[in-house]
């Protein structure tokens, strides 16, 4: 929604978006995490081999991550694209491979399936054996072949990805270079969150200014129903960026407006039953109006802002707006480490 609000394009399966942020180039590639995978690895090797050096590459289901280090940037990379496109469908099986062979995902594949060919042994101990030395006495054998057909097929989607190629060269998917200023896009900033959960690929430092402005951007695009908790005569839905400092019932005036994360249909019965009996559904709606029109009263925007974290509840947002009650970085991280916990006890 950032995205198209701020004019960006969007990447589709139908659009691939490449941006330039810090020394890193973002490839918008929503293809999923076996063709990306597949990409990601044809993309690095084929930097290597013209920079002279290895680059770090990381993916998810949606993007490809490629720290450059400034020896390559986004116009270079929509240039790798146009060569790649041009590339026989066996040779980029044949680049794939000089990439693949290197990765532990090729390594742990040929030992599964040498085990199978009974060409080593179930429990056998690898410590003092150099495991490169040992791929490459299979180089040319069928368990080779085998290995790399698994990989080919389990751990990352060959096929697709000259399938993707294809459709590249045929116009059928476009490349766009995105002009962000040194910025990185909304999109990409949800990337770059996933991947820092996963890699040290991002320091810490920056990863938090990231964060921050993910979290920020997130929580002031969300638009939930308010509806006045004193007169119950008034409801509406409103994005949280677009409310002031402190939002009050237009119809009497009380700032104790209750905030809903539901459609304004949903809420409207607490208008229309005014006074009258309520559903169960309704009674619990009605008891979370309630509860976070105490907090909206009490501290305002700021408390609608906190209130849209994901599966935070009222009495842990109340904690962040004691401790910090002003939408500042301070704030944001504090809601986004209440997000956290309340993901952790979902899990233990």
């Amino acid at each position: 929604v950032e995205q198209v609000r701020s004019n960006i394009p969007v990447p589709t399966d139908k659009r691939i978006l490449i941006e330039d942020w810090e020394e890193f180039v973002i490839i918008h590639t929503n293809f999923g995490s076996l063709t990306n995978r597949a990409l990601a690895q044809l993309i690095g090797q084929l930097l290597s081999e013209k920079i002279g050096y290895s680059v770090i590459v990381q993916h998810d289901p949606y993007r490809i991550f490629i720290q450059t280090m400034g020896a390559a940037d986004s116009e270079q990379l929509r240039t790798l694209f146009d060569e790649m496109k041009a590339m026989p469908d066996q040779t980029v099986r044949d680049t794939l491979t000089r990439a693949t062979v290197k990765t532990g995902l090729f390594k742990r594949r040929m030992i599964h399936v040498a085990r199978r060919f009974g060409a080593l042994k179930k429990w056998a101990d690898f410590s003092n054996v150099s495991l490169q030395r040992l791929i490459q006495s299979f180089e040319g054998t069928p368990i080779y072949e085998e290995a790399l057909k698994e990989v080919f097929t389990k751990d990352l989607d060959l096929e697709k990805l000259i399938y993707v190629l294809r459709k590249i060269r045929e116009g059928k998917i476009e490349i766009q270079k995105v002009e962000t200023g040194g910025n990185a896009t909304p999109v990409a900033r949800v990337g770059i969150e996933r991947v820092s959960m996963k890699t040290d690929l991002i320091p810490p430092e920056r990863m938090r200014a990231v964060l921050i402005e993910s979290t920020k951007a997130r929580l002031l695009n969300e638009t939930c129903t308010f509806l006045c908790t004193n007169c119950w005569n008034y409801i509406e839905m409103i994005r949280t960026r677009e409310l002031p400092d402190n939002p009050k019932c237009p119809r009497c005036g009380s700032k104790a407006l209750g905030m809903l994360k539901v459609e304004e249909e949903k809420a409207l019965p607490l208008i229309e039953k005014k006074g009258g009996k309520l559903t169960k559904s309704e009674e619990k709606l009605k008891k979370q109006a309630l509860k976070t029109a105490k907090l909206i009263e009490k501290y305002g925007k700021s408390a609608a802002v906190a209130l849209c974290a994901r599966r935070v509840q009222p009495l842990d947002i109340k904690e962040v707006l004691e401790e910090e009650s002003k939408l500042n970085d301070r704030f944001y991280e504090l809601v986004l480490e209440a997000e956290r916990k309340a993901l952790s006890k979902k899990f233990w």
